[in-house]
């Protein structure tokens, strides 16, 4: 039986997302087994994996459904070649999934570097700099990339931001996808921010607020943005149970026996 892997801190907030090989060189993906003998603190992705989601289920499953019902058979073609040949194409399909999600990780890079002055690769201007235009309008940088952490958790923020007209800071995260949600974040990502923003802790009094900004990796200079208020009901009512079931179902209490 395989033991589940993940992301994991250790508890000042070190990245410990791989360990020592025992029976050969190099590393490997810490693992629930490793946190528990090192005291490692689970990554906010980590935790938010024990989410269900049927939703996303049901759409791959009526896809692969779809693709198979959709294709044509071809003359004196066995139902066993047909899944082979349609799941091919679907192989296909996923590479170019795959090439979107390069191209998010590569802007996500390049925000962090045009966040922080540095050079970033200006190829990637039709996604970068709308974002940044964005942000002069709405505050200054407090900081970028910062692993915070929280009671028994950790994570990787990606930016803080101090808007003086809303009197507020701003704990942003940037997603990337070659669809852009509607009407509001998706409720994973509001999940995510919560948690990042429980750990923020004294803030002299300063308001908190949460945002997402996608951005599309399919319409270059595409991008929306949500702020969340209640992000403390989110934490209280959705995150924070989210986490209690995960060390129940790890049997791992890194913050403490409840």
């Amino acid at each position: 039986m395989s033991i589940e892997t993940g992301h994991y801190y250790t508890r000042t907030g070190e990245a410990a997302h791989f360990v020592p090989c025992k029976s050969r060189e190099g590393n490997r993906p810490t693992n629930i087994a490793d946190a528990r003998k090192l005291g490692l603190f689970p990554s906010v992705t980590t935790i938010l994996k024990t989410l269900n989601r049927p939703a996303l289920n049901d759409w791959l499953i009526r896809q692969a459904v779809y693709a198979v019902v959709t294709a044509p058979t071809l003359p004196n073609e066995s139902l066993d070649d047909k899944l082979v040949r349609v799941l091919e194409v679907e192989k296909q399909q996923d590479e170019e999934s795959q090439k979107a999600r390069d191209t998010g990780t590569a802007i996500h890079e390049a925000l962090e570097l045009a966040l922080t002055g540095k050079e970033w690769d200006k190829k990637l201007e039709p996604y970068i700099q709308p974002v940044l235009n964005w942000r002069m309008t709405t505050g200054s940088v407090v900081w970028t990339e910062r692993i915070l952490v929280g009671p028994g958790y950790a994570g990787r923020s990606d930016l803080l931001l101090d808007n003086e007209t809303l009197d507020c800071l701003l704990l942003t995260d940037f997603k990337t996808s070659s669809k852009l949600p509607d009407k509001d974040s998706w409720p994973e990502a509001r999940l995510q921010t919560a948690a990042y923003a429980h750990t923020l802790g004294n803030t002299n009094g300063r308001r908190i607020l949460t945002c997402n900004v996608y951005i599309s990796t399919k319409e270059p200079g595409q991008y929306r943005v949500f702020n969340q208020a209640d992000w403390q009901a989110t934490y209280a009512n959705g995150f924070l149970p989210l986490f209690q079931t995960w060390c129940w179902m790890n049997n791992y209490y890194p913050g403490g026996q409840p």
